[in-house]
């Protein structure tokens, strides 16, 4: 190397910031992609949801308080 030092300026470490986080977030969603039992899970609530088979937080609390859980 020639000793020359390079600086960024704010808007490219910004930019930089941006590239990293999106990148990390096309890693974690290609990891989702290739787990079969996570796609799988995510297809069933998918359904559950287009067929009505949800229940609002309240409801879910008020089950767990009365099955002893919570």
């Amino acid at each position: 190397m020639s000793g020359r030092k390079v600086i960024l300026s704010d808007e490219d470490r910004a930019l930089l910031l941006k590239v990293s986080s999106l990148l990390e977030e096309i890693l974690e969603t290609l990891d989702i992609l290739e787990d079969k039992d996570m796609m799988e899970s995510i297809e069933e609530a998918e359904e559950d949801v287009k067929a009505g088979r949800v229940r609002s937080y309240e409801e879910f609390v008020e089950e767990l308080k009365q099955s002893g859980e919570i």
